[in-house]
């Protein structure tokens, strides 16, 4: 019973751990993806979150960052996303964007 008890535990610790890394890559991404569309603003804010968050230097942050470069140079050109991972890059930029420019508009008291 106790083997049980220990197992669970650490499944829910390790599993937990592994979300938060995923959400953390996921900055590289949306980083890499408005580095490569030319957008200065959204990448340099997802790499300095990235950067507080000590995964800028990751080789898996560098990789991620890297590939959805690509993805925004490719998209900025010529208008048109391909194939799912380039979909799902660009709605991880999307929500990233919409919740920025949320927040910010939602502060400015005129």
């Amino acid at each position: 019973m106790k083997t049980k008890w220990l197992s669970l535990i650490f499944f829910l610790s390790f599993s937990n751990a592994s979300l938060a890394v995923d959400r953390d890559y996921k900055l590289c991404t949306i980083g890499g993806y408005f580095s490569g569309a030319g957008d200065k603003f959204l990448s340099g804010l997802a790499g300095h979150t990235a950067k507080k968050r000590h995964f800028l230097d990751d080789p898996i942050c560098t990789a991620a960052w890297e590939n959805a470069y690509r993805i925004g140079e490719k998209l900025a050109k010529t208008g048109k996303i391909k194939d799912q991972a380039d979909q799902e890059v660009v709605h991880q930029a999307t929500v990233f964007s919409t919740k920025v420019y949320e927040a910010i508009s939602s502060r400015i008291d005129f």
